[in-house]
Protein backbone atom coordinates (compact mmCIF):
# COMPACT_ATOMS: atom_id res chain seq x y z
CA UNK A 1 0.00 0.00 0.00
CA UNK A 2 1.28 3.43 -0.99
CA UNK A 3 -0.03 6.64 0.57
CA UNK A 4 0.99 9.92 -1.07
CA UNK A 5 0.29 12.70 1.43
CA UNK A 6 -0.86 16.13 0.26
CA UNK A 7 1.27 19.19 0.97
CA UNK A 8 -1.41 20.62 3.29
CA UNK A 9 -1.28 19.06 6.78
CA UNK A 10 -5.00 19.50 7.42
CA UNK A 11 -5.84 17.75 4.15
CA UNK A 12 -3.44 14.98 5.16
CA UNK A 13 -5.43 14.38 8.35
CA UNK A 14 -8.72 14.38 6.43
CA UNK A 15 -7.34 11.68 4.10
CA UNK A 16 -6.39 9.30 6.93
CA UNK A 17 -9.93 7.93 7.08
CA UNK A 18 -9.54 6.55 3.58
CA UNK A 19 -6.20 5.04 4.54
CA UNK A 20 -7.68 3.40 7.64
CA UNK A 21 -10.54 2.02 5.53
CA UNK A 22 -8.32 0.17 3.07
CA UNK A 23 -5.31 -0.66 5.27
CA UNK A 24 -5.21 -4.09 6.86
CA UNK A 25 -3.05 -5.02 9.87
CA UNK A 26 -0.82 -7.26 7.76
CA UNK A 27 -0.37 -4.82 4.89
CA UNK A 28 2.95 -3.22 4.12
CA UNK A 29 2.48 0.53 4.12
CA UNK A 30 4.73 3.06 2.47
CA UNK A 31 3.83 6.69 3.15
CA UNK A 32 5.38 9.51 1.16
CA UNK A 33 4.99 12.56 3.41
CA UNK A 34 6.75 15.73 4.49
CA UNK A 35 8.76 15.92 7.70
CA UNK A 36 5.92 17.43 9.79
CA UNK A 37 3.32 14.90 8.57
CA UNK A 38 5.53 11.81 8.80
CA UNK A 39 4.88 11.01 12.53
CA UNK A 40 1.16 10.59 11.81
CA UNK A 41 1.87 7.29 10.08
CA UNK A 42 4.42 5.67 12.35
CA UNK A 43 1.83 3.82 14.44
CA UNK A 44 -0.50 2.81 11.59
CA UNK A 45 -1.57 -0.86 11.89
CA UNK A 46 0.71 -2.16 9.16
CA UNK A 47 3.32 -4.87 8.88
CA UNK A 48 6.80 -4.23 10.30
CA UNK A 49 7.98 -3.33 6.81
CA UNK A 50 5.92 -0.13 7.01
CA UNK A 51 8.04 2.93 6.35
CA UNK A 52 7.70 6.64 5.86
CA UNK A 53 9.74 8.44 3.24
CA UNK A 54 10.34 12.15 3.78
CA UNK A 55 11.28 13.88 0.52
CA UNK A 56 13.71 16.73 0.65
CA UNK A 57 12.32 20.14 -0.15
CA UNK A 58 11.51 20.27 -3.82
CA UNK A 59 12.48 16.64 -4.27
CA UNK A 60 9.10 14.90 -4.22
CA UNK A 61 9.35 13.45 -7.72
CA UNK A 62 12.83 12.09 -7.12
CA UNK A 63 11.75 10.66 -3.77
CA UNK A 64 8.88 8.84 -5.44
CA UNK A 65 11.14 7.56 -8.21
CA UNK A 66 13.58 6.14 -5.66
CA UNK A 67 10.73 4.78 -3.59
CA UNK A 68 9.02 2.78 -6.29
CA UNK A 69 12.06 1.64 -8.25
CA UNK A 70 11.57 -2.04 -9.06
CA UNK A 71 8.38 -2.28 -6.98
CA UNK A 72 4.68 -2.51 -7.74
CA UNK A 73 2.03 -1.63 -5.17
CA UNK A 74 -1.31 -3.39 -4.78
CA UNK A 75 -3.04 -0.08 -4.11
CA UNK A 76 -2.21 3.59 -3.73
CA UNK A 77 -4.06 6.46 -2.10
CA UNK A 78 -3.08 9.60 -3.97
CA UNK A 79 -4.10 12.39 -1.62
CA UNK A 80 -1.80 14.87 -3.33
CA UNK A 81 -3.41 14.71 -6.76
CA UNK A 82 -1.86 15.67 -10.07
CA UNK A 83 0.73 13.85 -12.12
CA UNK A 84 2.70 12.41 -9.20
CA UNK A 85 0.17 9.74 -8.32
CA UNK A 86 -0.24 8.76 -11.93
CA UNK A 87 3.43 7.75 -12.04
CA UNK A 88 3.14 5.30 -9.15
CA UNK A 89 3.21 1.65 -10.32
CA UNK A 90 0.03 0.32 -8.74
CA UNK A 91 -2.88 -1.96 -9.55
CA UNK A 92 -5.46 0.43 -8.08
CA UNK A 93 -5.32 4.13 -7.23
CA UNK A 94 -7.77 5.98 -4.99
CA UNK A 95 -7.91 9.73 -5.51
CA UNK A 96 -10.42 12.54 -5.32
CA UNK A 97 -12.40 13.52 -8.39
CA UNK A 98 -13.39 17.14 -8.99
CA UNK A 99 -16.35 17.74 -6.63
CA UNK A 100 -19.79 17.65 -8.22
CA UNK A 101 -21.54 19.01 -5.14
CA UNK A 102 -20.77 20.95 -1.98
CA UNK A 103 -19.90 18.42 0.71
CA UNK A 104 -17.24 17.64 3.27
CA UNK A 105 -13.93 16.14 2.24
CA UNK A 106 -14.52 12.99 4.31
CA UNK A 107 -17.59 12.32 2.18
CA UNK A 108 -15.47 12.72 -0.97
CA UNK A 109 -13.00 10.19 0.41
CA UNK A 110 -15.85 7.84 1.28
CA UNK A 111 -16.99 7.89 -2.33
CA UNK A 112 -13.44 7.47 -3.68
CA UNK A 113 -12.91 4.40 -1.48
CA UNK A 114 -16.31 2.92 -2.31
CA UNK A 115 -17.26 2.98 1.37
CA UNK A 116 -20.78 4.32 0.94
CA UNK A 117 -20.29 6.62 3.94
CA UNK A 118 -18.12 9.45 5.22
CA UNK A 119 -14.69 8.21 6.31
CA UNK A 120 -13.80 9.97 9.54
CA UNK A 121 -10.08 10.74 10.03
CA UNK A 122 -8.05 8.28 12.07
CA UNK A 123 -5.06 9.17 14.24
CA UNK A 124 -2.99 6.23 15.48
CA UNK A 125 -1.31 7.17 18.77
CA UNK A 126 1.62 5.19 20.13
CA UNK A 127 3.21 4.92 23.56
CA UNK A 128 5.97 7.37 22.65
CA UNK A 129 3.35 10.02 21.87
CA UNK A 130 1.42 9.37 25.07
CA UNK A 131 4.59 9.46 27.18
CA UNK A 132 5.59 12.79 25.64
CA UNK A 133 2.08 14.10 26.34
CA UNK A 134 2.25 12.98 29.97
CA UNK A 135 5.53 14.85 30.45
CA UNK A 136 4.07 17.96 28.83
CA UNK A 137 0.78 17.98 30.75
CA UNK A 138 2.24 17.05 34.13
CA UNK A 139 -0.28 17.30 36.97
CA UNK A 140 -2.64 19.70 35.20
CA UNK A 141 -6.29 18.76 35.64
CA UNK A 142 -7.94 21.35 33.40
CA UNK A 143 -6.16 22.00 30.13
CA UNK A 144 -6.96 24.69 27.60
CA UNK A 145 -5.04 24.11 24.37
CA UNK A 146 -4.56 26.95 21.90
CA UNK A 147 -3.52 26.21 18.32
CA UNK A 148 -2.88 29.70 16.89
CA UNK A 149 -0.59 28.77 13.98
CA UNK A 150 -1.00 27.73 10.38
CA UNK A 151 0.76 27.84 7.06
CA UNK A 152 -1.47 30.61 5.66
CA UNK A 153 -1.38 33.92 7.50
CA UNK A 154 -4.82 34.82 6.17
CA UNK A 155 -6.30 31.88 8.12
CA UNK A 156 -4.80 32.94 11.47
CA UNK A 157 -6.84 34.70 14.13
CA UNK A 158 -4.78 37.51 15.74
CA UNK A 159 -2.47 36.24 18.48
CA UNK A 160 -3.57 38.90 20.95
CA UNK A 161 -7.16 37.69 20.65
CA UNK A 162 -6.14 34.13 21.48
CA UNK A 163 -4.42 35.51 24.58
CA UNK A 164 -7.50 37.56 25.52
CA UNK A 165 -9.84 34.57 25.29
CA UNK A 166 -7.43 32.42 27.30
CA UNK A 167 -7.31 35.08 30.05
CA UNK A 168 -11.09 35.19 30.25
CA UNK A 169 -11.54 31.41 30.32
CA UNK A 170 -8.70 30.79 32.80
CA UNK A 171 -10.23 33.27 35.23
CA UNK A 172 -13.83 32.24 34.57
CA UNK A 173 -15.36 29.10 33.07
CA UNK A 174 -12.03 27.24 33.24
CA UNK A 175 -10.77 28.74 36.48
CA UNK A 176 -7.05 28.03 37.05
CA UNK A 177 -6.74 25.94 33.91
CA UNK A 178 -3.28 25.34 32.47
CA UNK A 179 -2.97 26.90 29.02
CA UNK A 180 -0.81 25.06 26.50
CA UNK A 181 -0.05 26.80 23.21
CA UNK A 182 0.82 24.25 20.52
CA UNK A 183 2.44 24.69 17.14
CA UNK A 184 2.42 22.29 14.20
CA UNK A 185 5.79 23.33 12.78
CA UNK A 186 8.74 25.62 13.43
CA UNK A 187 6.91 28.44 11.67
CA UNK A 188 4.51 28.55 14.64
CA UNK A 189 7.21 28.96 17.31
CA UNK A 190 7.10 32.75 17.40
CA UNK A 191 3.34 33.01 17.88
CA UNK A 192 3.20 30.26 20.52
CA UNK A 193 6.01 31.95 22.43
CA UNK A 194 4.47 35.42 22.26
CA UNK A 195 1.06 34.23 23.52
CA UNK A 196 2.67 32.28 26.38
CA UNK A 197 4.72 35.31 27.43
CA UNK A 198 1.66 37.56 27.32
CA UNK A 199 -0.37 35.20 29.50
CA UNK A 200 2.50 34.56 31.89
CA UNK A 201 2.88 38.30 32.45
CA UNK A 202 -0.75 38.37 33.62
CA UNK A 203 -0.35 35.46 36.01
CA UNK A 204 -2.05 32.86 33.81
CA UNK A 205 -0.39 29.44 33.93
CA UNK A 206 0.71 29.06 30.32
CA UNK A 207 3.40 27.34 28.33
CA UNK A 208 4.31 27.56 24.67
CA UNK A 209 5.02 24.11 23.25
CA UNK A 210 6.59 24.47 19.83
CA UNK A 211 9.08 22.25 18.08
CA UNK A 212 9.48 20.04 21.17
CA UNK A 213 6.47 17.92 20.17
CA UNK A 214 5.77 16.24 16.85
CA UNK A 215 2.19 16.07 15.55
CA UNK A 216 1.51 12.68 17.10
CA UNK A 217 2.66 13.79 20.56
CA UNK A 218 0.67 17.01 20.16
CA UNK A 219 -2.34 14.83 19.37
CA UNK A 220 -1.83 12.88 22.59
CA UNK A 221 -1.75 16.19 24.50
CA UNK A 222 -4.99 17.34 22.89
CA UNK A 223 -6.63 14.01 23.60
CA UNK A 224 -6.32 15.00 27.30
CA UNK A 225 -7.53 18.58 26.77
CA UNK A 226 -10.62 20.05 28.38
CA UNK A 227 -10.97 22.30 25.32
CA UNK A 228 -8.99 23.04 22.15
CA UNK A 229 -9.34 26.40 20.35
CA UNK A 230 -7.47 27.03 17.14
CA UNK A 231 -7.37 28.07 13.52
CA UNK A 232 -8.08 25.83 10.54
CA UNK A 233 -4.81 23.93 10.82
CA UNK A 234 -3.44 20.43 11.33
CA UNK A 235 -3.75 20.58 15.11
CA UNK A 236 -7.48 21.27 15.21
CA UNK A 237 -8.02 18.51 12.64
CA UNK A 238 -6.07 16.08 14.82
CA UNK A 239 -7.82 17.19 18.02
CA UNK A 240 -11.26 16.71 16.46
CA UNK A 241 -10.33 13.30 15.08
CA UNK A 242 -9.26 12.20 18.55
CA UNK A 243 -12.58 13.29 20.05
CA UNK A 244 -11.35 16.34 21.94
CA UNK A 245 -13.81 19.26 22.35
CA UNK A 246 -12.53 21.44 19.52
CA UNK A 247 -13.52 24.95 18.46
CA UNK A 248 -12.04 25.95 15.09
CA UNK A 249 -12.09 29.52 13.81
CA UNK A 250 -12.71 30.02 10.10
CA UNK A 251 -12.34 32.99 7.76
CA UNK A 252 -11.47 32.70 4.07
CA UNK A 253 -11.86 28.90 3.80
CA UNK A 254 -15.09 26.91 3.66
CA UNK A 255 -15.85 24.92 6.79
CA UNK A 256 -18.57 23.02 4.94
CA UNK A 257 -15.78 21.34 2.96
CA UNK A 258 -12.85 21.09 5.35
CA UNK A 259 -13.96 21.64 8.93
CA UNK A 260 -12.16 19.46 11.49
CA UNK A 261 -14.23 16.28 11.70
CA UNK A 262 -15.07 14.62 15.00
CA UNK A 263 -17.83 13.96 17.53
CA UNK A 264 -17.14 17.11 19.58
CA UNK A 265 -15.96 19.50 16.90
CA UNK A 266 -17.51 22.91 16.29
CA UNK A 267 -16.63 25.78 13.96
CA UNK A 268 -17.09 29.54 14.27
CA UNK A 269 -16.77 32.35 11.77
CA UNK A 270 -17.54 36.04 11.58
CA UNK A 271 -19.25 36.96 8.34
CA UNK A 272 -20.80 34.19 6.25
CA UNK A 273 -18.93 33.13 3.13
CA UNK A 274 -21.64 34.48 0.84
CA UNK A 275 -21.29 37.89 2.50
CA UNK A 276 -17.56 37.81 1.89
CA UNK A 277 -18.19 36.87 -1.73
CA UNK A 278 -20.54 39.82 -2.21
CA UNK A 279 -17.83 42.28 -1.11
CA UNK A 280 -16.05 44.28 -3.87
CA UNK A 281 -12.90 42.32 -3.06
CA UNK A 282 -12.05 39.53 -0.67
CA UNK A 283 -9.68 40.63 2.04
CA UNK A 284 -8.84 37.18 3.39
CA UNK A 285 -7.10 38.56 6.46
CA UNK A 286 -10.11 40.70 7.35
CA UNK A 287 -12.28 37.57 7.34
CA UNK A 288 -10.48 36.42 10.50
CA UNK A 289 -10.70 39.90 12.01
CA UNK A 290 -14.49 39.52 11.85
CA UNK A 291 -14.33 36.80 14.52
CA UNK A 292 -14.76 38.61 17.84
CA UNK A 293 -13.27 37.73 21.23
CA UNK A 294 -16.75 37.76 22.76
CA UNK A 295 -18.05 35.30 20.17
CA UNK A 296 -15.18 32.89 20.75
CA UNK A 297 -15.57 33.04 24.53
CA UNK A 298 -19.30 32.42 24.25
CA UNK A 299 -18.84 29.49 21.85
CA UNK A 300 -16.14 28.01 24.09
CA UNK A 301 -18.41 28.15 27.16
CA UNK A 302 -21.28 26.60 25.21
CA UNK A 303 -18.98 23.79 24.15
CA UNK A 304 -17.86 23.18 27.70
CA UNK A 305 -21.49 22.93 28.83
CA UNK A 306 -22.49 20.72 25.90
CA UNK A 307 -19.82 18.22 26.81
CA UNK A 308 -20.84 18.15 30.46
CA UNK A 309 -17.40 19.48 31.33
CA UNK A 310 -18.63 22.36 33.52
Amino acid sequence: MLFIAPADLGETVLATGALAHVLGPGDELTALAGAEAAPLFRAAPAAPAARVRVPERGGVSWALAALVAGKRFDAAIDARGGWLGRLAPTTRTLSLSPPQMLRHRVEDWGEAAGAGRALAPTIWLDEAAREAAARTVGEARQILVLAPGGSDEAKRWPAERFAAVARRLASGAMDNATVLILGAAERDDEVTRSIAQSLDADGVIARGVGAGLDLLAAGAVMERATLVIGNDNALTHIAAALGAPTLTLFGPTDERVRAPYGPRARTLRGRALDELGDAPYLDAGAAMEDVSIDAVESAAIEQLHAGGLR
